[in-house]
């Protein structure tokens, strides 16, 4: 077994337009195109195997543990419709409902974080007693180099040891979200559950010539991103 990220979507569970709010359907707007990726899963041991080339020993308790992978590839409209942020969250819950809501959730979410660094430098006048000055530097004064550095987060996740995990994407000029975008979860089922019963939600917010505008999947959409694991 191999576990290598692709870079596109090959087996698409789901494809189309997401769904505007009520008050904007109608007048002809135009809204973002989505695929949704069939999940893909492995056992937490076949995955650590894989990886560190060593057994893997699950922590104390006894639940189940699974690696899984979701995939989505968001696509603008032309025109004026830019999306800047997507949110894709997780909903768990056990096959056996005896077994208690919380009993199956994510164990971790990759990536936990992902971002990409801004930088700029600015020249100053800088005199003796320490005083930045406007425009040029004069006698007795040297010149004062500023770096100002910005960490941007492109993919955040939350939630981690919860049913409901989520993943937030932002938009960056170094990292757009239009393409592909996969994420990861090891997700632990406590004994007794009988496996997990699983869904996917996505919501994409989007810069309209109305304003911020939230999207999200149509109804049909939903019978395509439910799954159960194993």
């Amino acid at each position: 077994m191999d576990i290598v990220t692709p870079t596109e979507i090959k087996d698409i569970a789901w494809e189309g337009e997401l769904v505007r709010p009520q008050i904007m359907r109608g007048g002809g707007s135009q809204t973002p195109v989505v695929t949704l990726g069939q999940h893909e899963f492995w056992t937490a041991a076949q995955a650590m195997e894989t990886e560190v080339g060593k057994k893997w020993t699950p922590p104390l308790g006894g639940a189940d543990y699974w690696l899984v992978r979701w995939a989505c590839t968001l696509r603008e409209p032309s025109g004026s419709v830019r999306i800047t942020e997507a949110t894709q969250t997780l909903y768990l819950r056990p096959k056996n409902p005896a077994a208690g809501e919380r009993a199956a959730y994510a164990h971790s979410l990759l990536p936990d974080r992902l971002s990409v660094e801004d930088s700029t430098e600015i020249n100053f006048g800088l005199k003796p007693e320490l005083k930045f000055m406007g425009v040029e530097a004069k006698t007795g004064e040297v010149g004062a180099k500023i770096t100002f550095r910005k960490v941007f987060p492109v993919i955040q996740s939350y939630n981690v040891g919860t049913p409901t995990p989520y993943w937030v994407f932002q938009s960056h000029l170094a990292h757009p979200l239009q393409g592909s975008q996969f994420v990861y979860a090891v997700i632990a089922a406590q004994p007794g559950s009988n496996g997990v019963r699983a869904s996917i939600e996505l919501v994409v917010t989007a810069e309209t010539r109305l304003g911020p505008v939230r999207f999200g999947l149509p109804d049909e959409a939903k019978a395509h991103t439910s799954f159960t694991i194993p």
